[in-house]
Order: structure tokens, then sequence, then C-alpha cells
């Protein structure tokens, strides 16, 4: 699996980051006014995709999922901010009963969605527990510090962050359920993992749209913090 852009690469606005031919089971969009990255984990043997924390414009992954007769069977939310739930309703039109799976610390975000009728099955995944989505396997981290309830999936050698780390940036820790200790010792488990894990953010705030987890490492300032103080003395 190569996420290095090929030069048949084609970008459009919002941006999918694959073009066909490429056998990566991660397709990224760029979404929104706040620069969500939306993302469809794919299956190519099964044609069984996944989306991920989807924005409230489906338009454009769900052409896709027409285009390449892609098969809706659930939603992953790396935490429920609102920005990153917006498209849950209008899923769920669309694909009645899907599941929706998430940290069960952070449910008391969709309860305005569940006042207005959301129905759909939530699937509480915890730290380590993993999921098939056909020949797929992908794992959940439960990484708090931007929501109590984050979670990180890692596939073979993607790691989808969400707003846990962005390109040479954490998420912010001082709104509810936030904590910086706990993004402190979330990002000293991240230092455990493959390096050459390609990691994909929750939003595009850098010129790039990816990077790799040994290039955050190294050049990202929260990896540079060795206290929760450091940390929080960080602009």
């Amino acid at each position: 699996m190569d996420f290095h852009a090929p030069p048949r690469l084609q970008k459009r606005n919002p941006l999918a980051l694959w073009t066909a031919g490429d056998d990566s089971p991660v397709i990224q969009y760029e979404i929104g006014p706040l620069k969500n990255l939306v993302y469809l984990v794919i299956d190519w043997t099964t044609r069984k995709t996944l989306w991920v924390d989807p924005q409230a414009d489906l338009s454009l992954p769900l052409q896709d999922c027409a285009r390449f007769q892609l098969k809706t069977e659930g939603v992953l939310l790396t935490h429920t901010h609102p920005d990153h739930t917006a498209g849950v309703p209008g899923l769920l039109e669309r694909f009645p009963q899907i599941p929706i799976y998430l940290h069960r610390h952070d449910t008391h975000r969709l309860t305005p969605h569940l006042a207005a009728g959301l129905k759909a099955p939530l699937r509480y995944l915890d730290d380590h527990e993993s999921l098939s989505l056909g020949t797929l396997t992908i794992r959940a981290l439960h990484s708090p510090g931007h929501s109590a309830g984050a979670l990180t999936y890692l596939l073979d050698d993607a790691i989808l962050t969400g707003d846990t780390i962005f390109i040479r940036d954490c998420g912010r820790t001082d709104l509810p359920t936030g904590s910086t200790r706990e993004m402190f010792e979330t990002l000293q488990r991240f230092r455990a993992l493959n390096p050459k894990l390609h990691l994909f953010p929750g939003h595009h705030y850098q010129k790039e749209y990816w990077s790799t987890l040994e290039q955050e490492l190294q050049l990202s300032p929260p990896f540079q913090c060795r206290s929760v103080e450091e940390l929080e003395a960080l602009p």
C-alpha cells in the first residue's frame, strides 16, 4: 500500500487523494469550512466501506461509492464534536440501521441527534478492540486528550488520528472532557507504534494532507515535550 501520490493523481475540490488503479484502503476528502478531512475505509475485495467522521456534505463520497459500487457498512467516529458527526443523520437516511462505532465516553454529544429521532445501533469500541471490514482488520486505540472518548483507528500501515494528532500539532485540550495530562499520556503511547505508519489527521491545517508517524515524532512540537507542563506551555 503506497500513499505517495502517483503521477496520475487528480486533485479536485473537495479533495479525494485516490484515483482508479490505486489499491489504497483509504480515500481522503477535504470537506467543509473547518477543513475537515473525511475518509472512506475500503476493502476492495468485497467493496465494503466504512465512513470516518462524515461531514454534512456527503456528495463527493457518495459519488465515489456509486462509481466504484461500494457498500456502506457503518460509520467510524474518532470523537463526537459536531464537525465530525454532522453527516451522520444524512447517512442514516440513506442507509438505515448501519452501525455507528464510537467510544462510550463520547456518546453524550450524540444526544441531540438521538432526541431528533436518530435510530442506529451504537457499537462501543474499547482500547485495542478490533473490527473486520471484509478482509481488512481495523483496530481502535483509545486516545483521550482532545476528548475523553477519542479513538484512533489503525490499519496495517495507516493510522487515522481524528483531532488527536495533526500534522506538527495535536488537538486542543481546553474543551469539555479535554485533558492536557491525558493528551500527554496519549502522545507517549503513540511512540510505541510503528513509525512508518502513514498518518491521516482530522483537519487539513498544514500544507500536507498526510504525514508519517516517524516525521511527526521528529518534527511535531507536542512530541518534543517531556512533561505535561511543557505541553501546556505550547502556543
